[in-house]
């Protein structure tokens, strides 16, 4: 049982009794309120789960607590962990629990726990508005704020976002004026997400998304750039300055490094203008050219003069290929329909640098699938090369081409 006031009385502290509270409310919101109702495309029925760690084990140098060494307080976060957890794992529960109650004891300074609790409630609220769209396709529109209207860019993000729209895809921005508005303009605001930043100058949620049920305002940019990353299945960016070059080149490390699933990044100009195409020229001449990135992972960046080039591109990586997971050594491939027998010898051939065992294979379900939804679809399985992601996205365009 709960030992009422127990652990309040431990921590006394006005930081530490805020972050506990703050967890302890977490939890409780997640458990008490109603079940909000899946906003369901009739392709695919089903997505799977997205983390920004594609990888399924944890690494080992990650350590988790599970107490604290009271054993008084542990007992009552076991209790509470069991009591509370909902339909989420108890010792993952007990496991945060424990993290906290280890910081709040801690000598770290009253700002660093505000950081902890501010952080954890803006994932805790992203999460939550995101969850009734979690089978929707989205895409992540970035660009620069400072876009007018009138010009060519501002115009096609707009044409863009309709025409995803359109096809069943929802649109991400991060909810402030320029590109951001473009492409919330372009969506429509029932079909629109706005991740705004709180700052002292420039950016406000655009009209599109201002007072939207989509909308939440970020204190901090790791959180809102997590959820920009976390929640899509496709990216693209308009032309920008110093935040659009943080973002790609982020969000191209994450998947080089294997911490991102992979998706289509699209590097969409207007027709006639050459910003993302002199942005690649400077990678290859500056990067490739000094064996300061691999030829390879050019490939997972990919550039466009149209919007319907740019959704085409999207569409097509989705076309037989779903969506892939780590299942120790293997990579795991869920297909929307099979792959014809000539594909898997091309990978068998094509790829064979990534390959170590050659083990190429198909088959029509695979019942220990940790989508339990999604286990009935063709898979195609084969032990990967470590860290040879760029290579896994160019496999991923034989499958889906050939």
């Amino acid at each position: 049982m709960l030992h009422d006031g127990v652990i309040v009385r431990v921590f006394r502290r006005k930081g530490q009794r805020k972050l506990l509270f703050g967890l302890i409310i977490y939890f409780m919101r997640d458990n008490c309120l109603p079940m909000m109702h899946s906003i369901i495309m009739s392709s695919p029925e089903f997505l799977a789960a997205r983390d920004l760690n594609s990888r399924a084990e944890r690494p080992a140098a990650v350590s988790i607590p599970v107490n604290t060494g009271n054993p008084v307080l542990d007992a009552n976060l076991y209790d509470l962990s069991r009591r509370f957890c909902g339909t989420h794992d108890p010792d993952t529960v007990l496991q945060m629990l424990s993290t906290v109650m280890n910081a709040a004891a801690s000598e770290l300074g009253e700002h660093e726990l505000e950081i902890m609790n501010t952080s954890l409630d803006e994932l805790f609220v992203a999460d939550k508005m995101f969850h009734p769209y979690r089978n929707v396709r989205k895409i992540t529109c970035f660009g620069s704020a400072r876009i007018k209207p009138e010009e060519a860019s501002y115009r096609l993000a707009v044409d863009f976002a309709r025409l995803a729209a359109e096809h069943g895809y929802m649109i991400i921005t991060g909810g402030g004026p320029g590109i951001m508005q473009a492409a919330n303009e372009g969506a429509g605001r029932e079909k629109s997400f706005g991740l705004n930043i709180t700052l002292p100058f420039e950016q406000h949620p655009n009209p599109v998304v201002e007072g939207s049920d989509k909308m939440m305002n970020f204190y901090y940019f790791f959180t809102r750039k997590l959820n920009l990353l976390k929640q899509t299945h496709a990216l693209v960016a308009f032309p920008g300055g110093f935040g659009t070059m943080d973002e790609i080149f982020e969000t191209v490390t994450l998947m080089q490094t294997g911490k991102c699933s992979i998706f289509p990044v699209v590097l969409l100009d207007p027709p006639g203008e050459t910003f993302w195409a002199r942005w690649v020229r400077f990678a290859n001449k500056e990067l490739l050219a000094d064996k300061l990135i691999s030829p390879e992972d050019m490939s997972l960046l990919y550039v466009s003069k149209s919007a319907e080039d740019a959704y085409n591109y999207i569409a097509r990586f989705y076309s037989r290929f779903h969506s892939y997971y780590f299942d120790g050594k293997k990579v795991q491939l869920r297909m929307n329909t099979a792959a014809p027998q000539e594909t898997l010898e091309w990978i068998s051939k094509d790829f064979a640098d990534i390959l170590p065992e050659n083990d190429v294979k198909q088959q029509l379900g695979d019942s220990s699938d940790p989508e339990p939804l999604l286990a009935h679809m063709p898979h195609i399985s084969f032990t990967f090369k470590p860290g040879a992601y760029a290579r896994l996205k160019e496999l991923i365009d034989v499958v889906n081409d050939f």
